[in-house]
């Protein structure tokens, strides 16, 4: 009886590293990127437009020097980014 459940905790503790490797490939000038990785970069890239514009409003400024403002934008962004084009609905 023992046996059968530290069998399923194992299967159990190895599922996650195989299912790990199933996220959407984007074929990038011949190289396969995980989707997860060009929505963070495309959402770092924004992000750093995004703050640029702000810092030369004189009125925004002060808001585009926040890091919390640049690191929220590029959650956000990278979060949209997947849902839109990566979540498969």
């Amino acid at each position: 009886m023992q046996d059968r459940r530290e069998q399923r905790g194992s299967v159990l503790a190895v599922l996650p590293l195989l299912l790990a490797g199933c996220a959407p490939m984007v074929n990038v000038a011949g190289v396969y990127f995980p989707g997860w990785l060009v929505s963070a970069v495309t959402g770092v890239v924004a992000s750093y437009g995004l703050v640029v514009w702000l810092s030369r409003r004189p009125d925004a400024r002060t808001l585009a020097d926040s890091g919390l403002l640049f690191v929220s934008l590029v959650v956000g962004i990278a979060i949209a980014v997947w849902w839109t084009f990566f979540s498969g609905f």
